[in-house]
């Protein structure tokens, strides 16, 4: 059985090069998001979410497409927190709408 410090370098080392491809790949992600913050975050939800086995066997598009769905909603709420409370109402009801 792998010690807990080697399933975590695994985990965090195939998230390292997602997030740098989608960083390059979006540079919004790049500009707002704090690239050791985030893979730190990715790597903790995958640790709680997925065993290290369940976790290999992702494939490489669908952990891409995980990590940027996480990576969109944390550039969401990062957006969000500049909002007045006028805009937050305007965006709350374009969301209802939706």
């Amino acid at each position: 059985m792998l010690s807990t410090d080697i399933r975590q370098e695994i985990i965090v080392k195939r998230i390292e090069d997602i997030v740098s491809i989608l960083m390059s790949e979006r540079p919004l992600f790049k500009e707002e998001l704090d690239y050791d913050k985030t893979v730190t975050h990715l790597a903790e939800v995958f640790e709680k979410a997925l065993s290290v086995n369940e976790f290999n066997n992702v494939s490489e598009e669908s952990l891409k497409n995980r990590c940027s769905g996480i990576m969109s909603l944390h550039l969401l709420a990062k957006i969000g927190e500049e909002f007045t409370p006028k805009q937050m109402a305007i965006f709350d009801d374009a969301i209802k709408r939706k």
